[in-house]
């Protein structure tokens, strides 16, 4: 039963990230685990960026106030 869920958690987070049906079908899972991998990736960069920007933010934020 894990294993199914597991599954189809793969195939919707592939299907989420705009892979066709079809394509999902055709990979190894080598294949599906690159993908997974880079997009974890593109998400950790995007959220450290966001976090860097709303620390800046918030010291400038601070840095007003205090003149």
């Amino acid at each position: 039963e894990a294993v199914i869920f597991s599954y189809w958690l793969t195939v919707l987070q592939l299907l989420k990230l705009g892979i066709a049906w079809e394509a999902i079908q055709e990979f190894s899972e080598s294949e599906i685990q690159m993908i997974i991998g880079v997009q974890s990736a593109i998400d950790q960069k995007q959220q450290d960026d966001e976090a860097r920007s709303m620390a800046q933010n918030s010291g400038n934020s601070m840095m007003n106030a205090m003149r």
